[in-house]
């Protein structure tokens, strides 16, 4: 009997090391973003409007970060491969006034954001 339960060990062991390890190597650090850039209207995309992602000039690790995209014919947009951390969001056209907010992306995750600009008086 003892034999049997001294078998059994290896198995279990690489059970228990695959489900301890497999959340660990399933996070990559890397977020993603999308959403809709509106015009003045609540259904009618803004095409070629400019999403800018700036990492925080504080933080030596996001220090470098650009990343930006253009809002398809639809006014979609998605930037994927985000390093986790602190932001500032802008959103720019022409004929319209900017929108800009800090926000946090967090690790792993989607983060999505819907805009609605203003025409410029």
């Amino acid at each position: 009997m003892r034999t049997r339960s001294l078998a059994l060990w290896p198995a279990l062991l690489s059970i228990a090391i695959a489900i301890l390890v497999a959340p660990a190597a399933a996070q990559s650090g890397r977020s993603w973003m999308k959403g809709f850039v509106f015009a003045d209207s609540n259904i009618t995309g803004l095409p070629g409007a400019l999403v800018e992602l700036t990492g925080d000039q504080k933080n030596e690790r996001l220090r470098s970060v650009r990343l930006s995209t253009k809002a398809g014919e639809n006014g979609e947009y998605s930037i994927k491969d985000i390093p986790y951390g602190e932001y500032t969001f802008r959103v720019s056209a022409a004929g319209y006034e900017p929108y800009e907010i800090s926000l946090y992306i967090g690790s792993d995750m989607l983060t999505q954001i819907h805009v609605k600009l203003k025409k410029k008086t």
